[in-house]
């Protein structure tokens, strides 16, 4: 099979990877434009392009005659709305974490509910990404995420865990600003999930359905879970 590939965009895709998943960090030098040229073997004009788009993407920054250096993550250029899990633990007086409890690719068609809501066929591939947000060392949120690798193709495991906020982060790589649709629905903690959330069976809990359409088109598939305190400050 043929690599029908831009070589500018297979430069592109690797730089963002390595700055996304921290081996390049903030305000770190890139290469030259001609060591550039060497490592990704291409044209001194196909560099400028991939360097321009990273600068576009608010990626790397550039300083005249030093070259370019990887920019800060200012999440004032956010131009997406999302839900602030981490904040939203912050304002409630805790101290937020984040663990990345999964992450695979579906190849087997499962998922069958899911793919129908993202309108992908069996043998499409899928993202399965999960969450739990802790207050204070107790789990709070749980978060899973469902995403059509055609979409979002080539996302790295060493990505995600260097982001603290996952939707920012596939927005800006990806350059695809959906729209979300919540639904939430009042449930009780029950025999299955109550060690999840080391809570009681009976406990008050929310489950919430998001979905997320660009284009016309759904691109974003989420089903979460909240319990305690953090309640009041989700649900409005």
């Amino acid at each position: 099979m043929n690599n029908i590939m831009p070589l500018y965009q297979s430069m592109l895709n690797n730089l963002i990877q390595k700055i996304e998943s921290g081996q390049l960090p903030e305000n770190s030098k890139l290469p030259s434009e001609q060591k550039l040229g060497e490592i990704y073997k291409v044209s001194r004009i196909t560099v400028r392009r991939a360097l321009a788009e990273l600068e576009n993407r608010n990626y790397i920054y550039k300083k005249q005659g030093q070259g370019s250096f990887v920019a800060a993550n200012d999440e004032s250029n956010n131009k997406i709305s999302f839900l602030d899990v981490e904040k939203l633990i912050t304002d409630m007086g805790a101290i937020p974490k984040v663990e990345l409890q999964k992450f695979e690719l579906n190849i087997d068609g499962s998922e069958k509910r899911v793919r129908k809501e993202l309108g992908l066929e069996a043998d499409d591939y899928l993202y399965i990404i999960q969450f739990m947000y802790y207050a204070d060392g107790e789990p709070t949120f749980l978060e899973k995420i469902y995403l059509p690798f055609k979409e979002f193709p080539m996302i790295h495991k060493s990505e995600v865990e260097n982001n603290d906020k996952f939707i920012p982060f596939i927005a800006k790589k990806y350059q695809q600003y959906p729209e979300f649709i919540s639904q939430t629905e009042p449930s009780l903690i029950t025999k299955q999930n109550r060690k999840v959330f080391n809570l009681n069976v009976g406990d008050p809990l929310v489950n919430i359905q998001k979905k997320g359409i660009f284009n016309g088109k759904f691109v974003y598939y989420s089903q979460s879970t909240v319990v305690g305190d953090l309640i009041m400050f989700i649900v409005k």
